[in-house]
């Protein structure tokens, strides 16, 4: 398995071959974006295709941020705004990037999916995101050399592939919505047994949906005042090298303050559809474990920190009306 040991991308990890499964109230996803002081470096050179372009970059923390414009006007990324509800839609395809630019931190998800510590700036009235975003989610190769402080952007080698959203069939009522969708995938290149593989795993996790919701349905707590939701969002964090690494996030509502989240992740290996495992794309690096258990380790803190925040800010709200 030795072919699968190769450098992957933040969110090929992030995807849920290392997690399995994390839920979380909504409530807390958006707590976890926790403000930090801004230390900006301006004056990053980007080139594309070997140009120079007229637009530059700027460092936030330590992350290198790219300007929307340039990935409009130069790269010829799809870029539009809807001003009603502040938010731009980034990129086209199987992956958009939605961008609620109401303040200088700009909340940032991808086909619905909180994109956790990678957000935007506003800075001097333009609009940035990070420069991981474009790796993850854009199909954009990213290099950045720290001496002359250049980022070098080109198009990715993705699989051959196409991706497909489809829509599970569900009835939805006055009591019960269902909005469950997932990704299948087709290409002339593709082992038929591989991709029949793929696409019945991923079609099976939707299926999983909507027998938890109807479920729930039948023990008959939904009423119309308040009715039940279940539905999920999905996005593609990796597609080159004959792997695919498909992100799924559900989500259910059944009364109360707010819904849950539960997110999952599956990446397979094209060539025969097998579901590949942490040991088979990290063999290569022995330390892999150590590495990965001290970065869950210092994610898991700044969860809890935002978490503890999020229940003394709710806190002194009461006390206020007490």
């Amino acid at each position: 398995m030795s072919k699968y040991a190769k450098k992957w991308g933040s969110a090929l990890l992030a995807a849920g071959i290392l997690a399995g499964v994390a839920a979380v109230p909504v409530s807390y996803i958006q707590a976890a974006s926790t403000k930090q002081a801004t230390i900006q470096q301006p004056g990053i050179t980007i080139q594309w295709n070997g140009k120079t372009l007229p637009a530059k970059g700027v460092q936030v923390n330590g992350s290198t941020m790219i300007p929307v414009a340039a990935l409009r006007d130069s790269l010829g990324i799809p870029v539009s705004y809807d001003a009603k509800t502040t938010t731009y839609t980034v990129g086209s395809g199987y992956n958009k990037l939605y961008i609620m630019a109401s303040s200088s931190d700009a909340y940032v998800n991808v086909n619905g999916i909180n994109t956790r510590s990678m957000d935007a700036k506003q800075i001097a009235g333009k609009l940035y995101i990070p420069m991981s975003l474009l790796k993850d989610y854009l199909g954009i190769d990213a290099q950045w050399n720290a001496a002359q402080k250049t980022v070098t952007l080109s198009k990715s080698q993705l699989n051959p592939i196409t991706i497909a959203s489809l829509t599970l069939p569900a009835s939805s009522n006055a009591k019960v919505s269902y909005k469950i969708k997932y990704p299948q995938i087709s290409g002339s290149q593709l082992n038929p047994e591989a991709q029949q593989a793929i696409n019945n795993v991923l079609k099976k996790h939707a299926e999983g949906i909507l027998a938890a919701g109807k479920k729930m349905m039948s023990e008959g707590e939904a009423t119309t005042e308040r009715p039940y939701e279940f539905g999920n969002d999905f996005a593609i964090a990796y597609n080159k090298n004959g792997i695919l690494s498909v992100i799924m996030q559900d989500y259910s509502y059944t009364g109360g303050a707010h819904g849950m989240t539960a997110r999952k992740g599956y990446t397979f290996s094209l060539a025969d559809g097998k579901l590949l495992q942490l040991s088979d794309v990290l063999k290569a690096n022995p330390n892999y474990k150590k590495f990965l258990n001290a970065d869950l380790k210092k994610k898991s803190m700044r969860f809890r920190l935002a978490k503890d925040s999020a229940n003394l800010k709710s806190w002194r709200q009461i006390r206020i009306f007490m």
